[in-house]
């Protein structure tokens, strides 16, 4: 499923209407009437029930004019406020307001604050509360009584009143997500086509609340020449990445992954990492870490190999290491570079020589990453996938992580380019994005997987699924999705207060298992339908 920006959905919109393909009326008569059908399907019917629709003087208050005629059809009691004079409305707003009026549904015109609260307390109670007053291509502050009808929505939410946003709440960006001082606050938005990029991005999907995607019969991207490469994760388009394994498969045929790292107080990471790669199915997993960090790793890992190499005065992987490590990295698949690596200077000499010398896919995460910082240009090495979080990125790029917040998806596609990797930027939501401008933005995981070791987990899994022979941005983009399912499905059995990165390894397999049954089930639904 693809992110459009507004832009984007405008010109899909225009090009859709001179193509003869549906006219700009008939687009509006069907998103507000999926608004309604959004509503029924999230909470039955509205018969009898008190409505509010607040609109406002363009296309979106055209698509609630809409909405407010087939409410009323089904039997809502609907009141509908404009938050400006009748005159402003032009278009197909103003033709689908005349048929709403000619449905016998009254406008109140709102010219101030007291007409807006009268048409409020016209009702002891209102069941339902419609935002459609600014749609996708607004920008900045709502003002004036628009601002009060957004204030007065926040109220209406408080009291208990679910809000329904048309399109997109009021005050949030359709494109970075950014939030007005003050928006509208959704307990349920209906989207027109395809989902926007600030459905998804914080602070404004903490607004949006349950999101429907209605089909209003749109040209596809592709027919109007409109280009988007960004896509949201789905459990369908990531379970048909997942992995198949042969019925011959044995363990060196099943993925080798070489985990490098460790130091003195860092074992952990290396642990994480190597057994995330062996839950996420990679059939041989090692890891290569300094001398006396080998005991302890032969007491944490059980199915995984270690092996001893030399190491600093700081117990940390020495550069004298490098030519053993290189050998072992002949004999795999995916290396894991980075877990608990430590700011050692040879262990960072270290990092930049294994990235640069290995020749199988390659996975470059913490201490491996911050090795780079001040080395940029080292990073254009063929197939390596780069996994910072907000903190890292800015010791690599040199920008500021507010910066990079406010651009997050973009941010991702510039440097991927820049660096020719595909890079995994860690975060609510994290976006993975190829050399080639494509990007994917992860929809799941959940705010109790904000503890150490859970990048760590994440490592390992991308890992093994290169190891696996997916290539570097599938193998990416699809680990992304296990590692947060995983931890949606430790947060439903544990809580969110607790959790562990441990307990997200542990439901690793439980992800990859349901996936593969969408995987199945869709092969199957398309297997009856050929017959």
């Amino acid at each position: 499923m693809r992110l459009l920006t507004a832009d984007q959905m405008r010109r899909l919109d225009r090009l859709t209407i001179e193509s003869g393909h549906a006219d700009g009326t008939d687009l509006m008569e069907r998103a507000g009437a999926g608004v309604v059908r959004s509503i029924e399907r999230r909470y039955g019917p509205v018969l009898g029930l008190r409505v509010l629709v607040l609109a406002g003087p363009g296309n979106n208050g055209g698509d609630g004019f809409v909405a407010a005629r087939h409410l009323q059809a089904r039997g809502a009691d609907v009141q509908v406020g404009l938050a400006t004079e009748r005159a402003r409305v032009k278009g197909d707003a103003l033709s689908h307001l005349e048929g709403m009026e000619a449905s016998s549904l009254r406008l109140v015109e709102l010219r101030s604050v007291a007409d807006l609260a009268k048409l409020v307390a016209a009702r002891d109670q209102w069941d339902f509360a419609l935002d459609a007053l600014l749609g996708t291509g607004a920008r900045g502050e709502p003002e004036g009584l628009i601002a009060e009808c957004v204030q007065t929505l926040r109220e209406l939410d408080e009291q208990g009143t679910p809000v329904i946003a048309v399109d997109l709440p009021t005050g949030v960006d359709a494109d970075s997500g950014a939030i007005a001082r003050r928006a509208v606050r959704a307990d349920l938005t209906a989207t027109f086509g395809s989902p926007k990029r600030g459905h998804y991005l914080y602070p404004g999907r903490a607004f949006v609340g349950a999101l429907e995607v209605v089909d209003i019969g749109l040209l596809s991207l592709e027919s109007c020449n409109v280009e988007c490469k960004v896509r949201l994760a789905t459990p369908r388009a990531m379970a048909a990445l997942v992995p198949v394994r042969d019925p011959r498969a044995h363990k060196g045929s099943a993925g080798r992954v070489l985990v490098i790292g460790g130091s003195r107080g860092l074992s952990g990471a290396v642990a994480l990492a190597a057994r995330a790669a062996t839950r996420t199915g990679a059939g041989y997993v090692t890891a290569a870490v300094p001398e006396r960090v080998n005991d302890v790793l032969e007491l944490k890992l059980t199915e995984e190999v270690t092996v001893p190499c030399a190491e600093t005065a700081r117990h940390s992987l020495s550069i004298q290491a490098c030519d053993r490590i290189l050998e072992r990295a002949e004999h795999s698949q995916a290396i894991a570079l980075g877990p608990g690596l430590s700011r050692d200077d040879e262990a960072a000499e270290l990092a930049r020589r294994v990235y640069a010398e290995a020749r199988c896919g390659l996975v470059l995460d913490a201490d491996g990453l911050n090795a780079f910082a001040g080395h940029t240009e080292q990073l254009d090495r063929g197939a390596r996938v780069l996994t910072p979080h907000l903190g890292e990125m800015e010791r690599l790029c040199g920008t500021s992580t507010e910066e990079i917040e406010t651009r997050r998806i973009d941010a991702a596609i510039e440097w991927a380019e820049t660096w020719r990797v595909t890079l995994v930027l860690k975060g609510a939501p994290t976006v993975t994005a190829a050399p080639d401008g494509r990007a994917t933005v992860n929809p799941n995981g959940n705010p109790g997987m904000a503890t150490l070791g859970m990048g760590d987990v994440l490592t390992g899994v991308i890992a093994a699924l290169i190891a696996q022979g997916l290539d570097t941005y599938d193998a990416a983009r699809l680990g992304a999705f296990v590692h947060g399912m995983a931890g949606d499905i430790a947060a439903e059995r544990l809580g969110m207060h607790g959790l562990t990165a441990s307990d997200v390894l542990d439901a690793v397999p439980a992800a990859l298992k349901e996936l593969v049954r969408v995987r199945d089930e869709a092969l199957e639904k398309r297997a009856r339908r050929g017959m």
